[in-house]
């Protein structure tokens, strides 16, 4: 091997140990990433090629630092594939008291957007080491002045320490004071604990009148009884709670308007609920008072007024079922809760109901003959405790009699009703 050779290897492999230890020993990186601008009015000694830090995870290094008027720019290089969102929180941290200093960031929220190749962002800077020594100082100086010039603070601690003085003394002649009441209720737990142990040897031994009354035989027969009275109360006063909560009473009021021909119709039903099922009764009057369809309003096809009305319910958290005589005639009413689960009572009160009924109907209603069963869809909703009111369509399956009805519902809960039920319950 020639000379020129061993100086060209020798240069090359100088060259590649020069490079690794710039890359190594500078943190000279070649990966891609993105530049962006932190604007502080203090670095607090943030150096050079210090860590960047996402939430305590590493994600890049500050390149370079410049002074720009009265703010310091620090030029942060993110590596590749990190997302920062614009919102994030950029503040200078130390490893420890007497660590370096690293640019720490606190992840913003994706809503703000995310932060692009030269975005600048505002950085929070802390006060230097000076500064908190100046302060810190200042604060001891200050509270050493107001001592030795006895001011506020100096006569709030000699009112202190004054008072803790008095406690102390007052506690020792308190102490001294009842250490014979001490004493004597030593001696009194100590004849308690021997009378104690005397009584239990008596029991032990057969002796005393507490054995006497165990083996009497009349005062064991009374005691028995007297339990088994106790427990008849008991069981007494249990049936006459569960008659009196045995079932809860509503008055129910429904009123319907229709606009078309300017009619009126309304029920009035009473309500029974048990109180330990799903289901409900119902009994009552329907179209009370109406008139029997007015000759003079080609509008009027209400059904017959005064009808029974008595059903049986079937209910959950959302859903309604009730069947029997619906205004005088065989049907049912299917209503859903869609929103049982609100929070806003009228929202979660809010049904969508269908009712159907008199499947046989065939009647001559002012000159018109309708021959389907009476239909209807509707919403309703109950705006508070007591008050509903909703829209529905009417008459659906017969074209003569279509229309649109408002609604109102009042129901009102009778406990007074529902007591004076449950006390005559007891008789039986």
């Amino acid at each position: 091997m020639t000379a020129e050779t061993k100086v060209g290897l020798f240069t090359f492999f100088g060259l590649i140990l020069l490079g690794a230890s710039v890359y190594i020993l500078g943190n000279f990186t070649i990966s891609k990433g993105f530049d962006i601008n932190v604007y502080f009015k203090n670095v607090s000694g943030l150096p050079a090629k210090s860590i960047v830090r996402l939430n305590g995870v590493e994600v890049g290094r500050v390149k370079e630092l410049k002074i720009e008027g009265a703010r310091v720019g620090a030029v942060v290089r993110i590596n590749d594939g990190v997302i920062i969102y614009k919102d994030s929180k950029f503040a200078i941290a130390a490893t420890s008291i007497i660590g370096a200093n690293y640019l720490q960031i606190e992840q913003g929220s994706a809503q703000s957007g995310i932060l692009q190749e030269g975005d600048s962002v505002e950085g929070q800077s802390m006060p230097s080491i000076n500064d908190m020594v100046a302060e810190t100082m200042t604060t001891i100086n200050n509270l050493a002045s107001s001592i030795a010039a006895n001011g506020k603070f100096g006569e709030d601690l000699n009112a202190t320490l004054a008072n803790l003085r008095m406690l102390s003394g007052n506690l020792n002649e308190l102490v001294f004071s009842l250490r014979p009441y001490l004493s004597a209720s030593m001696q009194d737990v100590s004849e308690l604990t021997k009378a104690s142990k005397e009584l239990m040897n008596k029991i032990d031994d057969g002796d005393g009148l507490f054995n006497a009354l165990v083996q009497d035989k009349q005062m064991k027969d009374d005691v028995q009884a007297t339990l088994a009275n106790v427990r008849q109360v008991s069981e007494d006063a249990k049936e006459f709670i569960g008659k009196m909560a045995k079932f809860r009473i509503f008055w129910e009021y429904d009123a319907r308007y229709q606009p078309k021909g300017n009619l009126t119709e309304s029920d009035l039903g009473i309500k029974f609920v048990p109180t330990n099922g799903f289901t409900y009764y119902r009994a009552g009057l329907s179209d009370m008072g109406n008139r029997d369809n007015d000759p003079k309003n080609d509008k009027d096809f209400r059904g017959k007024p005064n009808q029974i009305d008595a059903r049986m319910g079937l209910y959950n958290n959302w859903a309604d079922l009730q069947v029997g005589l619906i205004r005088g005639a065989g049907g049912g009413v299917l209503a859903l809760k869609p929103f049982y689960k609100s929070d806003v009572h009228a929202i979660n009160t809010l049904s969508v109901y269908g009712e159907i009924t008199d499947f046989g109907r065939n009647r001559e209603i002012n000159g018109k003959r309708f021959d389907k069963a009476k239909a209807a869809v509707g919403v309703r909703s109950f705006i508070t405790k007591n008050v509903g009111v909703g829209v529905r369509y009417n008459e659906i399956l017969e074209k003569e009699a279509r229309a649109v009805q408002l609604t109102a519902n009042l129901s009102f809960e009778d406990k007074e009703l529902a007591s004076l039920l449950g006390l005559a319950s007891l008789a039986k």
